[in-house]
């Protein structure tokens, strides 16, 4: 029901780079993280995620600390979507998929996610459609069509908590629209966290942090 950071620092070593965060997001709240490069966003998400353990400070969820939990099962629940998308050799239902028997439930939230990432029709009007090999790391695929491949793989997870760390920069305009209102309909029903520099993917979320320099400097 509730993400909870008090007091939260984080280091490389003996750089310092998060500082004092306190902030709490509620489950299905979408919120949004903005600040220069370098202000320590990322390292923010990473530390939610629980890819990173903090320094100093409490980690909570529902008041148990990160530490408590049972790592493989909360990164079930998560999807994380970034600049970078790793295509494997392999077709595009296996890559969105991660190799999930194709059955008539699976097929159902294959195309569900590559609806929701823009990718549809290009599947759709291939003559393989869902069996479409990608080639060694995507070299059939254009580099806005291998994002939104990472996009589907992560929506057909179905995920509680969605991570977005400039998940559309590499895209047009067009294209990041369509994914935009994807994302939209998902806004309420899941946990949304985004990282971005362009104010049509934060404009919508339910609260802004701004940061620099490893600290929350504003927020609303």
């Amino acid at each position: 029901k509730e993400v909870n950071l008090k007091n939260l620092y984080f280091s490389y070593g003996d750089k310092k780079i998060l500082h004092n965060i306190n902030l709490s997001i509620l489950k299905n709240q979408t919120v949004a993280f903005v600040g220069e490069s370098g202000s320590g966003k990322t390292t923010l998400v990473n530390l939610i995620s629980g890819l990173l353990k903090p320094t100093m400070g409490k980690l909570t969820f529902d008041g148990v600390i990160m530490e408590n939990l049972n790592i493989k099962s909360y990164h079930s629940k998560i999807g994380y979507i970034t600049q970078e998308s790793n295509i494997f050799n392999d077709t595009i239902f296996n890559n969105v998929t991660f190799w999930r028997h194709k059955n008539k439930e699976n097929l159902l939230r294959f195309n569900n996610a590559i609806k929701n990432s823009a990718i549809f029709e290009f599947v759709k009007q291939n003559n393989k459609k869902e069996d479409l090999m990608l080639g060694s790391n995507g070299i059939n695929l254009s580099g806005g069509q291998k994002q939104r491949v990472s996009i589907s793989r992560e929506l057909f997870k179905n995920p509680e908590i969605l991570f977005m760390d400039e998940a559309t920069a590499s895209l047009d305009s067009e294209t990041e629209n369509l994914i935009q209102n994807s994302i939209d309909k998902l806004k309420g029903k899941i946990t949304i966290i985004i990282i971005s520099h362009r104010l049509s993917t934060i404009k919508t979320a339910d609260k802004i942090f701004f940061m620099s320099k490893g600290k929350i400097i504003a927020e609303g």
